[in-house]
C-alpha cells in the first residue's frame, strides 16, 4: 500500500510528543525500514533523554535498530551494561511463555521481570520511564494463531498496569490482507491505546479515533488490493487456459451444463461457444453411455473422489468419433461446497490406434511363439522316437546280424586251431574285431534311447550311463541321488537324461575338467537335475540371455535342451565361472498315475 493513500491528520507538534506512561501503541508497517526508522526514533529519543528500553524483536530487527541507534551518537554496549538497554529474541521469548500454544502471563512476567525492573531503577529523572518494544505479537499472527496474538496484547496491557511502562508493538500490514482479518484487526487496534497507520512515517498521532478509522479503511484497501491481485491472476489464468489449442478445457456447473468454452474445445469438438456453453456436457457422449447414465456417474464419481480420469469413445459435432482422455475435476469453495466443475479432454485416438495395433502385434506374436513351440515340441518327440527306432533297429538287426557273425567267426577259429590252420591268426583278429563291434553297436543303441530309462526310470539309469561316460572319456564321475526319488513321467525323464548327456558331452569337449558331479534332488515338489565340472567355465551368461542367441563353442545342443525344460513346464540354468560350470534342470513334480 502506496504512503499516499494515508492522509496526514495532525500536526508535527502533537505527533512528535513522546509517549504518555503506560500507553500502548500500535504501529502498522510495509517495509521493514519504515518499522527501524520508526524504533530508532522512538527508542533513541527515550535513551538520549535518560529512559530506560527493553526491546524483544527479531534478530533482523535488534541489528538494525541497533545500528540506529549508534548513529544517533549512543553507545549501545555501555547502555546495555549499565541496564538501561536490554534485548531479548522475540522467537525464543514467545517460545518460553506458551502454554498450550496460548501466552502465559505469569511466565511472561518472571522472564521480562527482571529486566524490566532493572531498566526503571537505572533510568534517570524524577519520573522514571520504561519504553519496551515486543514483536511476539506480529509472529503469533504471522503463523496464523490470531487468538494468541490478542491474547498478548492483553498480557502485555495487564503487565503495562503493574509495571508502568510505555509499549510499543508493530504489524506489518500484508499480514492483514484477507477479509476475514477484518474482526481480529479491529479487536487488535481496541487492545491499544493509539494506532500509527503504515506510512504515518515514524510520526506518533494523537487523535485516537480519527487514526483507528486510517487504520481500518487501509486494512480494507490492503483486502481489495490482494482480491484484485487474485481478480488480476484468475483473468491471466482464463486468457491463459482459453488460447490453449491442443486440449479441451471448459467448465460445467453443479449440474454439469457448460459455462465456458477454449478454442481447443472448439476445435477438438467442432462446436463454437455461442453454440455449446448452456447446454449439458452428456451430448458428448455415445447413446450407449448416456442410457447407462456414465456422465452422471462420472460427476458423482468426481465429487466424492475429487477428480475422475477416463478413456473412452466421444462424439464430435459432426458425429464422429474420437477416443478421448477425460479428467473431470470437483471444484468446491472453502466450506466445501460444490461450485462446479473443470473438465480437460484429448484426442487420444491415435494412441489408441498406435496401442491396438501393437497389441495385436503381440497377440500374433505370441501365437506364432506358440506355434513355434508346438513344432519344436513335435520334432523333439520325432527326434526321440527316430532315435528309439534307430537305436531299437541297430540292436534288434544290425546288432544280431553281427552276433551270428561273431559265433560262426568262433566256430571257425576252433577248427583251425584243431587243423593248425595258418588262417588261424587272421581269423582271431575277424573275431576280436566282431566282437568290438557288438559291443560299439549295442552301447550306440543304448545311448540313442537307453531301454533302462523306460524299464527302471531315471534314478538307476544315469550310474548305467556315468559308468559308460567315464570309460570312453576318462573323466571320473560323482553322482547324488535323494533317497525317496522315485520315478517321473517319462517326458521329465527322458528331458533329464539329455540334459545329462549334452551337460557330459560339453564337460568332455570343452570344459577341460577332470571330474564332473551329477546331483538328482527333491526340493518343495520340484525335481532338481544338476550336472556340475570344475573346468575352465565359459561366457554363457544366464538361460535368459542364452535361450534366445546362444550360439558358440557350446553348440546348439544346449538350446535344444532349453527347450526340452520349456516344454515340461520346467526351466534351465547356467551359471559359470572360473571355479567352473553348472548346469541345473528344474521341473514341478507330477506324479505318474
Amino acid at each position: 500500500m502506496s504512503v499516499s493513500k494515508v492522509p496526514a491528520l495532525a500536526s508535527r507538534s502533537d505527533l512528535r510528543r513522546p509517549p504518555r506512561p503506560s500507553s500502548h501503541v500500535v504501529h502498522f508497517y510495509e517495509e521493514d525500514s519504515a518499522l527501524i526508522a520508526e524504533l530508532g526514533r522512538l527508542i533513541g529519543n527515550a535513551l538520549a533523554k535518560g529512559e530506560s528500553a527493553v526491546v524483544v524483536a527479531t534478530g533482523a530487527h535488534r541489528g538494525g535498530l541497533a545500528l540506529q541507534l549508534r548513529a544517533r551518537g549512543l553507545d549501545v554496549a555501555a547502555l546495555s551494561g549499565a541496564g538501561r538497554y536490554t534485548t531479548f529474541d522475540a522467537e525464543q521469548t514467545l517460545s518460553r511463555i506458551l502454554v498450550d500454544q496460548l501466552p502465559d502471563r505469569d511466565k511472561l512476567s518472571r522472564l521480562l521481570g527482571e529486566a524490566i525492573t532493572k531498566a526503571k531503577d537505572s533510568a534517570r529523572g524524577p519520573e522514571p520511564c520504561i519504553v519496551i518494544f515486543g514483536e511476539m505479537v506480529a509472529l503469533l499472527w504471522s503463523s496464523g494463531r490470531h487468538g494468541a496474538a490478542i491474547r498478548l496484547e492483553e498480557i502485555w496491557n495487564s503487565l503495562a498496569e503493574e509495571h508502568s511502562f510505555s509499549l510499543r508493538c508493530a504489524y506489518p500490514m500484508n499480514a492483514f490482507n484477507s477479509a476475514g482479518h477484518s474482526e481480529s484487526f479491529v479487536k487488535i487496534c481496541a487492545e491499544h491505546s493509539a494506532v500509527i497507520p503504515s506510512g504515518a512515517n515514524g510520526l506518533h498521532l494523537s487523535d485516537d479515533e480519527r487514526f483507528r478509522t486510517i487504520a481500518t479503511l487501509q486494512q480494507k484497501v490492503e483486502v481489495l488490493e490482494s482480491e484484485k491481485a487474485l481478480r488480476d491472476s484468475e483473468q491471466r489464468f482464463r486468457l491463459l487456459v482459453e488460447a490453449v489449442e491442443d486440449y479441451a478445457i471448459f467448465m460445467l456447473d453443479t449440474e454439469g451444463r457448460i459455462s465456458s468454452w477454449n478454442i481447443g474445445a472448439e476445435r477438438l469438438k467442432g462446436y463454437k461457444a455461442s453454440e455449446i456453453i448452456g447446454q449439458h456436457f452428456s451430448q458428448f457422449y455415445p447413446e450407449e453411455d448416456k442410457l447407462a447414465a456414465k456422465p452422471q456417474r462420472e460427476l458423482e464419481t468426481a465429487i466424492r473422489e475429487g477428480r475422475l480420469e477416463d478413456e473412452g469413445w466421444r462424439l464430435r459435432k459432426d458425429g464422429s468419433r474420437f477416443w478421448a482422455n477425460v479428467v473431470i475435476t470437483a471444484l468446491k469453495d472453502a466450506g466445501g461446497r460444490l461450485r462446479g466443475f473443470a473438465k480437460v479432454t484429448r484426442d487420444f485416438t491415435e494412441r489408441m490406434q498406435a496401442e491396438r495395433e501393437l497389441q495385436e502385434s503381440k497377440r500374433r506374436l505370441q501365437a506364432s511363439e506358440k506355434s513355434l513351440r508346438e513344432l519344436s515340441l513335435h520334432l523333439l518327440r520325432t527326434q526321440d522316437e527316430e532315435r528309439r527306432r534307430i537305436g531299437r533297429d541297430l540292436h534288434d538287426s544290425l546288432g544280431q546280424y553281427l552276433s551270428v557273425l561273431k559265433m560262426k567267426l568262433d566256430s571257425l577259429q576252433r577248427s583251425a586251431s584243431q587243423n593248425q590252420s595258418p588262417e588261424l591268426g587272421e581269423l582271431s583278429e575277424c573275431a576280436r574285431l566282431t566282437e568290438d563291434a557288438v559291443t560299439e553297436v549295442r552301447t550306440i543303441s543304448y545311448l540313442l534311447y537307453p531301454p533302462m530309462l523306460e524299464e527302471m526310470g531315471l534314478k538307476s539309469a544315469i550310474p548305467w550311463y556315468l559308468d559308460g561316460f567315464t570309460k570312453r572319456s576318462g573323466i571320473k564321475t560323482t553322482f547324488e541321488a535323494s533317497a525317496g526319488f522315485g520315478r517321473l513321467t517319462p517326458d521329465v525323464e527322458l528331458a533329464f537324461f539329455r540334459v545329462l548327456q549334452e551337460s557330459l558331452t560339453n564337460v568332455h569337449r570343452h570344459s577341460g575338467s577332470p571330474t564332473a558331479t551329477v546331483h538328482l534332488l527333491i526340493e518343495n515338489e520340484t525335481a532338481v537335475l544338476a550336472v556340475s565340472d570344475a573346468g575352465k567355465g565359459a561366457e554363457i551368461g544366464n538361460l535368459e540371455e542364452g535361450r534366445q542367441d546362444w550360439m558358440g563353442a557350446l553348440g546348439v545342443g544346449l538350446r535344444g535342451m532349453s527347450e526340452r525344460i520349456h516344454q515340461i513346464g520346467g526351466k534351465l540354468e547356467i551359471v559359470s565361472s572360473k571355479a567352473g560350470t553348472t548346469v541345473t534342470a528344474t521341473v514341478p513334480i507330477q506324479k505318474t498315475p
